[in-house]
């Protein structure tokens, strides 16, 4: 299987969520990431083009 096939199987929507949560845990705020651009490229190389997005500033914050 070439590279850029097997890198085309990754689940994207695991790796949104990953990313979501690494942000999240480094700012303490919650985060969502949305993948926009996928450009699959050769050699097993991928460019990703992604969106971090929170609306937990427009709440107050609790302590």
């Amino acid at each position: 299987m070439e590279l850029e096939n097997k890198l085309k199987e990754v689940n994207t929507k695991a790796l949104e969520q990953a990313i979501a949560k690494v942000v999240t845990d480094a700012t303490g705020w919650e985060y969502d990431c949305t993948f926009k651009v996928i450009e699959y490229v050769n050699t097993g190389t991928a460019e990703v083009k992604l969106v971090l997005e929170t609306t937990d500033w427009l709440m107050p914050k609790q302590d």
